[in-house]
């Protein structure tokens, strides 16, 4: 057995499919952030690591590389994870993997967290026992104690046997186990050696470094599966404020109920969710006054770029400040029916900030929040104009005076 699969490791033809023009995305990512670091006069440098597969593995357990606050679906199949190792077992390229380094000086993984977590399968012998819908959600990067591999059991683990198919010279197919766990100890010492990139990216100001990674992870992201602009985020603004919303996204029923319209209903692929929860609070941060006198601060021309902001100041958010925002959602969702609206993000969002204001705050019905969002006023808020500045704060002023019963 030995002996064959010393042969497979060396002679056989594997057909591997990189990600297309990822060299030149990492580049142009790179290019355009130094662009915007040079108007912020801020220094991006790049390390290349090449590190063994061993040592990428056994750093993953220790919590030395982190995959971070992250909620989106692992979407490779067992083949795709086969087909990675058996590039690792031939030697091939394997697309770099990059990353950052915390303050704790771990390394975040910007981009390749589903080769990295397709690699670890296979190095511990595993896959998803039930793959269909299945979110890998290893965010608490904090939590230290309970270890990478105990919390991906959480998500239910089954054995696997990786097998590679070959033709031999007679035209036959030949399947054969590669399953890491089934090498003899010396395969197993060749395959640790085998080395995989780990680019580590460093910007020099702290001030402007979730800006600028922002934009090399959106670009890294621009040739494979797109992210979302929230999955973006979950990836760089990762802290305790953005555990609280997905401790509220994860388990508040009402909230389930509020966003999909079903208690027991998915998290959203896209974070989209999440998202919403996210402007929420970025406009209980930036709207200033009161009753008729609102007005929106620090916007920058659209809803991604306020929501950026935000998550950059939610990261020195106080415990009690994170807690004070937590109880203002859970609050407010106890005081809403469940309104079904594909725009319920522009609504419950102007809602929200007008209904934590309020002296008096009342029940949201089905019924007020149907009125509310047929009115003239704020159907006319709500077309092409929808993000400019002046038109959020009419629907603000809109929201108001329906909640409040104030006859302009």
């Amino acid at each position: 057995m030995e002996k064959e699969c010393n042969t497979i490791y060396h002679n056989v033809n594997i057909e591997m499919e990189d990600e297309p023009g990822q060299e030149d995305r990492y580049l142009t990512a790179v290019q355009n952030a130094q662009d915007l670091g040079v108007i912020h006069h801020v220094m991006i440098h790049t390390v290349t690591l090449q590190m063994t597969f061993k040592a990428m593995m056994a750093g993953l357990e220790r919590g030395d590389y982190i995959i971070p606050d992250f909620q989106r679906m692992y979407r490779w199949s067992e083949r795709q994870v086969e087909e990675l190792a058996i590039s690792l077992l031939r030697g091939m390229p394997i697309p770099p993997i990059y990353g950052y380094r915390n303050r704790e000086n771990q390394i975040i993984i910007l981009d390749g967290q589903q080769r990295m977590l397709s690699l670890y399968f296979y190095y511990i012998g595993k896959y998803l026992s039930q793959k269909k819908d299945s979110l890998i959600d290893v965010k608490k990067e904090t939590d230290q104690n309970e270890g990478f591999r105990k919390r991906l059991e959480n998500y239910g683990l089954a054995d696997k046997t990786y097998y590679m198919e070959y033709q031999l010279e007679d035209g036959t197919t030949k399947k054969e186990d590669i399953t890491y766990q089934h090498f003899s100890e010396r395969i197993k010492h060749k395959i640790n050696c085998s080395t995989i990139v780990l680019i580590e990216i460093n910007v020099d100001s702290e001030k402007h470094k979730a800006q600028i990674l922002h934009k090399i992870f959106a670009n890294l992201n621009i040739g494979g599966t797109p992210l979302s602009n929230q999955q973006l985020r979950n990836g760089i603004y990762g802290c305790m404020f953005y555990h609280m919303l997905y401790e509220i996204n994860d388990h508040s029923l009402k909230w389930r109920a509020i966003y999909s319209g079903n208690a027991s209903a998915k998290v959203n692929r896209e974070s989209k969710d999440v998202e919403l929860l996210l402007t929420m609070c970025a406009f209980k941060y930036f709207v200033k006054g009161n009753g008729k006198e609102l007005s929106l601060t620090g916007y920058r021309g659209t809803i991604a770029l306020l929501l950026d902001d935000f998550s950059e100041k939610a990261i020195g958010f106080s415990e009690q400040e994170i807690a004070e925002y937590r109880e203002g959602l859970i609050t407010f969702f106890d005081s809403i029916e469940v309104c079904a609206n594909q725009k319920k993000d522009l609504a419950l969002a102007s809602i929200f900030v007008i209904w934590e204001r309020m002296d008096h705050r009342p029940l949201i019905t089905k019924q007020k929040y149907q009125e509310l969002i047929a009115c003239q006023e704020y159907c006319s808020t709500i077309k092409s104009t929808t993000f400019q500045k002046d038109a959020i704060e009419e629907r603000l002023k809109s929201v108001y005076e329906q909640l409040s019963g104030y006859d302009a």
